[in-house]
């Protein structure tokens, strides 16, 4: 089976695209983020109301590929039985230079069809790459805007 994969090619330089993947995620993915990602070593937190992943950076190399391993994982679908099936994928991003810009390919290793998740996780992805994509021309994505904590008064 097949694992997601998509590719872009941005008017931009490499050096742009790596730190957009490496240093601004909240602003393409979501904004419920907590830790870093900007080396081998870090880890992060990122979280869609209930639903969060706890990635390591297990690979950095500057301007031409950051790997992401899924580590810690809830699902927040009612459908889903295991609600923790992307622990252990990994999220593979691989930069190269283009004639006009740079050429990103985004492999989700181990995310394909035999996922329960997978539909859903496929309309995501494509989603928040084109946001990848609109903040890296624009420098205005549309990540999740991760809801407030609503605040709760007493009776009365």
């Amino acid at each position: 089976m097949n694992d997601y994969q998509k590719s872009i090619t941005v008017n931009k330089p490499v050096g742009e695209v790596y730190a957009a993947i490496t240093q601004h995620i909240m602003d393409w993915w979501s904004n419920g983020l907590t830790g870093a990602a900007a080396r081998a070593g870090d880890s992060f937190t990122i979280s869609f109301d209930e639903t969060q992943k706890t990635f390591d950076i297990v690979e950095a190399i500057p301007n031409k590929q950051v790997v992401w391993k899924c580590v810690k994982a809830y699902i927040d679908m009612a459908s889903l039985k295991n609600k923790a099936e992307w622990e252990g994928t990994k999220l593979i991003w691989t930069l190269t230079a283009a004639d006009h810009g740079t050429t990103l390919t985004f492999l989700h290793q181990g995310l394909n069809q035999s996922f329960e998740c997978y539909n859903v996780c496929e309309a995501g992805w494509d989603y928040f790459i084109a946001s990848l994509q609109a903040f890296l021309a624009t420098g205005i994505g549309t990540p999740f805007h991760k809801q407030a904590a609503k605040l709760k008064l007493p009776p009365g």
